[in-house]
């Protein structure tokens, strides 16, 4: 009989197991979306694929045998042959120079993932809390509802009073419906990041701490943005980008120097060449403006609300010690029941909004942690 228990009992552990969805820390989802999300692979064959086409180029370099030698002038199809036109060579510098920047390219895309996924974790924790808010809140509206219904029928209260406490209870059911809304568009869009494979599971998140806010963040705004230039990778590629358009630039301008001869469009090649470059200097000075600008804004939003944060926790604490004076002072009368139950409401949303403060502080120092140039996996903050 034992082991029949037994067998029944393991038999039950095991189809727990089956029909349970996967769990993730913070940390072993990371690593997941750097080593399956399909952005990223993207991004990798695309820095695969360019640096190929690198190698290609400098192959091309090298000494080929050709039909020409058989049938035109040997002499000058051998040295045709062995000195290849100037405009190649910078051809291939120019083409490894892309695949530095397909290569960046890549770890940029891991870094964007990253910080999505850490934003949509957090955001996926705060609306659960807050569905668990919304239930304790409909518990409250529907007992001031049954009250009141009591004392409608007495004909204690009129029928608007009546009727307001029952629209209440409706309001917070929609209520809880769009937060569930809410918390399934934020799994599936975890799902997507992470690359589960069964949308019909259910995903488990290990509870996650508020940590970002006690990272080594520099100390002023100012030191912050010189930092993130110095390491972002988006102005990284850019350089990258800016020495391969240099590079083919240099090779445009030496092509008269070629064994086909130059053409009446040399002269439009070369304008072409320099705006490309102009082009993309441009751009990394842009990239650098607004780097600076959402740098310094993050510092001022993260005062801001640290201040907002402050102010909260005051009307919390105002919020509790109404309710606690309006249990002290509640007799059996509906209009005392149910101004209790306002205060306990009141405390309620009070902890919501102090609730929602914090995790968007939390997110704005994800955003900051992004910008600055940090490791999303060890989260190490560079000094320089």
């Amino acid at each position: 009989m034992k082991k029949i228990i037994g067998f029944v009992v393991l038999l039950g552990l095991f189809a727990a197991q089956s029909f349970a969805g996967e769990q993730y820390s913070l940390q072993t989802a990371k690593e997941q979306v750097v080593n399956e999300n399909i952005k990223v692979s993207i991004a990798y064959e695309q820095y695969v694929l360019v640096k190929s086409q690198a190698r290609t180029k400098s192959l091309q370099l090298l000494p080929t045998l050709s039909v020409d030698m058989l049938i035109y002038d040997y002499q000058y199809a051998i040295l045709r042959t062995l000195v290849p036109e100037p405009s190649r060579f910078f051809e291939a510098a120019a083409q490894k120079d892309l695949a530095q920047a397909a290569n960046v390219n890549r770890r940029i895309v891991q870094k964007n993932l990253l910080e999505d996924l850490e934003n949509t974790m957090f955001l996926f924790q705060y609306h659960n809390e807050m569905l668990e808010s919304f239930k304790k809140e409909q518990a409250i509206t529907n007992e001031i509802a049954a009250r009141s219904q009591e004392a409608y029928d007495l004909g204690a209260i009129d029928f608007s009073e009546y009727y307001r406490t029952q629209r209440n209870v409706v309001s917070s059911k929609t209520q809880s419906v769009n937060g569930n809304e809410l918390v399934k568009t934020e799994e599936f869009a975890l799902k997507l990041i992470l690359q589960v494979k069964d949308n019909q599971e259910a995903l488990g998140i290990d509870q996650l701490e508020f940590y970002n806010e006690g990272l080594d963040f520099p100390a002023t705004a100012e030191e912050a943005t010189t930092i993130a230039v110095n390491n972002s990778k988006e102005v990284e590629q850019f350089d990258w980008m800016i020495s391969a358009a240099n590079k083919q630039k240099k090779g445009v301008a030496l092509s008269w120097i070629s064994w086909g001869g130059v053409g009446f469009d040399y002269f439009s090649r070369v304008s072409i060449a320099k705006h490309e470059v102009n082009k993309i200097e441009l751009m990394k000075k842009k990239a650098i403006y607004e780097i600076k600008n959402q740098v310094v804004a993050q510092y001022s939003q993260i005062e801001s609300q640290k201040q907002k944060i402050a102010y909260q926790a005051q009307l919390l604490d105002m919020a509790r010690e109404e309710y606690a004076q309006a249990q002290a002072a509640q007799t059996d009368l509906l209009n005392s029941f149910i101004a209790t139950k306002k205060a306990e409401l009141n405390v309620m949303y009070a902890e919501r909004e102090a609730s929602k403060l914090k995790y968007e502080l939390e997110l704005k120092y994800i955003k900051l942690k992004r910008l600055i140039g940090a490791n999303m996996i060890t989260n190490e903050i560079p000094r320089s």
